[in-house]
């Protein structure tokens, strides 16, 4: 999903180590750990409530700093995402305000279209993150993972908050734990949204930390 800022066709013939500098550029300083709230592993009438809401959701669009940790490394950049039910639309910026990569899904596939202008495709965004950066990017999970919710498609274990929302998620082998929530206007309804989202699936390890939806 990330590019470094030559071209994406020398990433796989590089280390990864200059794949992700060449990428980012920012180290991600540690983060503290704050205590647990009191949660729960049963879904309360509330919290089955929300899930059905916000997987109906068809669209939303959200701006967020996004942090990276792999391969013993860190590196930040910024997010824009639009995302419906037949397209996403993401574009990667430099902590220089530079953009680095424009992302399109379809229905049909994915093309990536990189600081040069070069375009790669793929058939989904994990197949093409898999190739050009050695890992997978979830974005079918993330697109509800981002509001909080499991997706449909596969079993989840979940932590509840006493408000409905998770606490944590497991799904498709990633670890998904949300660090706040603020109640935000999502199309023109009121919901409890994460601002902070972490996944970790074996060494990678991702921060989402949303701006403005």
């Amino acid at each position: 999903m990330l590019v470094t800022l030559p071209t994406l066709a020398r990433w796989k013939s590089r280390t990864g180590h200059r794949v992700m500098a060449g990428l980012l550029g920012v180290a991600l300083a540690g983060c503290s750990t704050l205590p647990a709230p009191p949660t729960q592993t049963t879904a309360s009438t509330a919290t089955q409530q929300r899930i059905q809401r916000l997987q109906a959701r068809q669209a939303f669009a959200l701006e967020a700093k996004l942090a990276v940790q792999y391969a013993g490394k860190g590196y930040t950049a910024r997010l824009e995402w639009q995302h419906d039910a037949q397209e996403d639309t993401m574009r990667i910026f430099s902590p220089l305000g530079q953009q680095v990569a424009l992302i399109h899904r379809t229905p049909q596939t994915v093309t990536l279209t990189d600081q040069s202008g070069k375009q790669h495709t793929a058939a989904d965004v994990a197949s093409l993150t898999e190739r050009l950066l050695g890992w997978r990017l979830p974005l079918a999970g993330l697109s509800q993972w981002i509001l909080g919710t499991p997706h449909r498609d596969s079993p989840f274990q979940a932590n509840y908050l006493e408000n409905g929302a998770p606490a944590s998620l497991t799904q498709d082998q990633w670890q998904i734990t949300y660090d706040d929530y603020q109640q935000t206007a999502l199309n023109g309804a009121l919901e409890q949204l994460p601002y902070t989202t972490r996944l970790q699936q074996q060494d990678v390890r991702l921060k989402l930390v949303i701006q403005h939806w």
